[in-house]
């Protein structure tokens, strides 16, 4: 499975059983700003809601490929960035992500994408990668953009939460794209 350092101190690594209760006290300790942009932490409130996150996480990795991965700074679990889907006839993926937010703002989900991006079009061999984004969420949309993909326009009523639906600003990246600005 997917793991990687990316400085001395923050690393991509596999979520495995013996984290649920990180994940689910860092859920816990960011449920006000998440659950606003996220409906599942609602649904996160036990132990086992954690630890079938974590079990979906690797038959995702078994059955198709798709990672989801821990992004861990000084050995604490900061969040968790992964691939929601991917479309092997279409060789493309979406990809999800979130920081706890004692974590936000010091450019960790940047960080931690680049690589995951390189693997997708590198070793996967993916053609496109996806990232949707509510379009109220300036933060989370402040990563695709920083990368350099594309604003490919607005999905509406995307996503359903407690206080009614929300567009989606869908972001887009191509191979040939990707691989021009880093050589």
């Amino acid at each position: 499975m997917f793991s990687l350092s990316l400085t001395e101190f923050v690393q991509l690594r596999p979520l495995h059983p013996e984290h649920a209760e990180d994940l689910l006290q860092l859920v816990e300790d960011s449920r006000s700003t998440l659950g606003a942009w996220m409906p599942w932490t609602h649904q996160m409130q036990e132990l086992i809601d954690a630890e079938e996150f974590i079990a979906n996480a690797t038959h995702l990795y078994a059955e198709n490929g798709a990672i989801t991965v821990g992004l861990w700074e000084h050995h604490r679990l900061a969040g968790v960035i992964g691939f929601h889907e991917i479309n092997w006839r279409s060789f493309h993926a979406q990809v999800g992500y979130w920081l706890g937010h004692s974590f936000e703002g010091r450019g960790l989900m940047t960080l931690a994408l680049r690589p995951l991006i390189d693997h997708a079009f590198m070793e996967m061999e993916l053609n496109r990668i996806e990232i949707r984004c509510a379009v109220t969420n300036t933060r989370s949309r402040g990563v695709p953009e920083r990368l350099g993909f594309t604003l490919e326009g607005i999905v509406r009523q995307a996503e359903k939460l407690d206080d009614g639906y929300i567009d989606h600003a869908l972001y887009g990246l191509l191979r040939q794209e990707w691989n021009f600005r880093r050589d």
